[in-house]
C-alpha cells in the first residue's frame, strides 16, 4: 500500500479511505440562476405560475448536503436573476437605481439560502419556506418602507395556491409556493432512485419533509373552507370606474393636469344608468393655480350631483413651496366634500427623495422637484354609498394597508392608482395580481381604475371581473356587493406570520444541531475505542 502522504496533490481523494473531494459548486450555482430565471418568469407580465414551483423545486434539489459558500452563491445567483428580470421596469427610470434595487433585492434572497439548514433533506424542506418568509417580511419593510414588486406571491395570484391567502395573507402564499418546489424536488428524487453522495440523505425522507408534502395540498384547501369574509347580508352597490385614457410612458412633470382632467371630465359622460359609487384615478384633481383647482373641484360636485353618486377623486395639493399632499377625496351626492384620505405609503425616488440635501449633489432631481408628504390613517373612508378601505397605487403591494382598512370598517376596497408614466406593461399586470392578492386575503371585493389602465373589479376569490384595456378611453361598470366579515388573515396580520416561519425556521435549526451533535457523538466514540493502549 503507497504512502498516501508521498503521493502528489489529488492523488490520495482517488486512494481507497482517502478523503473525498467537496463538489464544485459550479452546478448547484448554475441551477440556482436557472431557478431564479423560472421563479422570474412565474411573475406578471409572462405570468405562468407553475414555473415557480419548477424553480424552486430545483432550489430544494440542489441545497441539501451544500456548505455555508456555495448556500451564499447559489442565494446570489438565484436573487439576481430573479430581479434583474422582476424589476426591469426600474431602467426605464434610472439604470443606477435598477442595479441598486436588483441587488438589495437579491441579497434577500441570498441570505434567505445561506440561513438554510442544508445538512439534511428535512432541514431544507422546513427551513426553506420559513426563510422565504422571512425575506418576504423584511424586504416588504426595509429599506425605506419596502420593495414588494418582483416578488413570487404576484405570480400565485391566477394559480391553485392562492385559496391560503385567506389564513395568512402573501406570506403564507409564499410560504405555500416553496412548499410545493419542495414536493417537486422530493418527487424528482424519488423517480431518480437517490444519488450516491454522502451530502445528502439516503435515508428515507423525514417526517418533517413528508409534512411538508401534505401541507402543500392541505393548507390551500383549509383555506378555501376558511371564512370568507362576508359576513351577514349587505346591499351591493353599482361602481362606475372612469378611465380618461391618453399616452403611456409620460411623467408628471412633462404632462399638462388639466388636460388629464378634461379626458376624464368628458369620458365620464358616458356613464349611463343609476349609480352609486363613481372612481376617478389617483391625482386627477390638480391644477397649477387655486382658481383652476377650484373650477375643476366645482365640475366632480356637479358630477356626484347630476347622477346622484358619491364621487371619489385622487388629487394632489401643494403644501407651502416645496412639498405636496396626494389625498383621495369624496363627494357625496349632494356635491359636497365629506371625506378624505391621504396617501401613506409614499414610492421612495418617486414620491419623494429621501436624503434629499445629500442625493442632489450627486444626481439631478428634476424629475422629482417634491416631495408628497405621507398621512398617517388606516385608510378606511367612510362615504355615503359604502365604507371605503381606499389604497393609493403602491400601497395595494403591501398587505397591511388592506387589512388596516379592513379591519377599520371597509366594506369596498378601492384603489385609485396612476400607471401612465410606465411604457411597459410590467407595473399595471403585476398591480392587477397585487389586486387579486388583497382581495383573496381580506375577502372583499376590489376595484381599481387608472388614467390609462387597467381598471379592474376583482372578487374576493381572486378573480378579475371586469378589466379595461390600456391606453384607452373607458367607463367600467360593475355591481359589487358590499362585506362585513373577516378572513383569518384578517385577525392574525403579517407579524403573526413571520412569527410563526421564525419558530419554523429555529426547529429546523434545532434538527440540524442535533444531528451534527450526534455524529460528533459518534466520531469521539468511535475515536475511544480505537485508540491505542498505554
Amino acid at each position: 500500500m503507497p504512502d498516501v502522504s508521498t503521493q502528489p496533490p489529488g492523488v490520495a481523494s482517488a486512494l481507497p479511505g482517502g478523503p473525498r473531494r467537496r463538489p464544485g459548486r459550479t452546478v448547484p450555482v448554475l441551477a440556482g440562476a436557472v431557478a431564479g430565471g423560472l421563479v422570474a418568469l412565474s411573475v406578471p407580465p409572462f405570468g405562468f405560475w407553475p414555473l415557480a414551483w419548477l424553480g424552486l423545486g430545483v432550489l430544494a434539489f440542489v441545497l441539501p448536503g451544500q456548505g455555508r459558500r456555495v448556500r451564499l452563491a447559489v442565494g446570489a445567483a438565484f436573487g439576481l436573476v430573479d430581479f434583474a428580470v422582476g424589476l426591469a421596469w426600474v431602467q426605464e427610470f434610472s439604470v443606477y437605481g435598477y442595479v441598486a434595487l436588483v441587488v438589495i433585492s437579491a441579497a434577500y434572497s441570498m441570505v434567505a439560502v445561506l440561513l438554510v439548514p442544508a445538512h439534511r433533506r428535512g432541514g431544507v424542506a422546513l427551513g426553506l419556506p420559513c426563510t422565504f418568509v422571512l425575506a418576504d417580511w423584511a424586504r416588504d419593510r426595509f429599506p425605506l418602507g419596502g420593495l414588494p414588486l418582483g416578488g413570487f406571491s404576484l405570480g400565485q395570484a391566477a394559480g391553485p395556491l392562492a385559496a391560503v391567502l385567506r389564513l395568512g395573507g402573501s406570506l403564507a402564499l409564499t410560504a405555500e409556493t416553496v412548499l410545493a418546489g419542495v414536493a417537486l424536488a422530493e418527487l424528482a428524487r424519488w423517480v431518480v432512485g437517490g444519488r450516491d453522495n454522502p451530502a445528502h440523505d439516503r435515508r428515507r425522507a423525514p417526517a418533517v419533509t413528508v409534512g411538508a408534502v401534505i401541507l402543500a395540498v392541505v393548507l390551500p384547501v383549509v383555506g378555501q373552507w376558511s371564512p370568507s369574509g362576508a359576513g351577514g347580508h349587505r346591499a351591493a352597490i353599482r361602481v362606475a370606474l372612469v378611465q380618461g385614457g391618453g399616452p403611456r410612458g409620460t411623467r408628471a412633470i412633462n404632462t399638462d393636469p388639466q388636460v388629464v382632467f378634461e379626458r376624464h371630465l368628458r369620458e365620464s359622460a358616458a356613464i349611463s344608468g343609476p349609480v352609486d359609487l363613481i372612481v376617478w384615478p389617483e391625482g386627477v384633481l390638480q391644477a397649477s393655480s387655486a382658481a383652476t383647482y377650484a373650477a375643476d373641484a366645482a365640475d366632480l360636485a356637479r358630477l356626484a350631483v347630476r347622477h346622484g353618486a358619491t364621487v371619489v377623486s385622487g388629487a394632489e395639493q401643494p403644501v407651502g413651496a416645496t412639498h405636496y399632499r396626494t389625498d383621495v377625496l369624496a363627494w357625496n351626492p349632494q356635491g359636497q366634500v365629506v371625506g378624505r384620505y391621504v396617501k401613506n405609503h409614499l414610492v421612495p425616488f418617486g414620491e419623494y427623495v429621501p436624503f434629499r440635501s445629500v442625493i442632489q449633489r450627486l444626481f439631478n432631481l428634476a424629475d422629482v422637484p417634491y416631495d408628497a408628504i405621507p398621512g398617517h390613517s388606516s385608510g378606511f373612508l367612510p362615504t355615503p354609498a359604502a365604507p371605503l378601505a381606499v389604497m393609493i397605487s403602491y400601497e395595494v403591494f403591501f398587505d397591511e394597508r388592506a387589512r388596516g382598512g379592513v379591519r377599520a370598517g371597509g366594506e369596498l376596497l378601492v384603489v385609485p392608482t396612476n400607471t401612465a408614466s410606465y411604457r411597459s406593461t410590467q407595473v399595471p399586470t403585476q398591480e392587477v395580481a397585487a389586486d387579486r392578492l388583497r382581495a383573496w386575503e381580506t375577502g372583499r371585493w376590489l376595484v381599481q381604475v387608472t388614467p390609462t389602465g387597467y381598471a379592474t373589479v376583482v372578487s374576493p376569490t381572486g378573480a378579475v371581473i371586469r378589466k379595461s384595456h390600456l391606453d384607452a378611453a373607458q367607463v367600467v361598470s360593475a355591481t359589487v356587493p358590499l362585506r362585513t366579515g373577516y378572513t383569518v388573515y384578517d385577525h392574525i396580520g403579517d407579524e403573526s406570520v413571520a412569527l410563526i416561519a421564525l419558530l419554523g425556521w429555529l426547529v429546523a435549526w434545532r434538527g440540524a444541531l442535533r444531528g451534527r451533535l450526534s455524529r460528533l457523538r459518534s466520531r469521539l466514540s468511535r475515536a475511544g475505542t480505537t485508540a491505542p493502549g498505554i
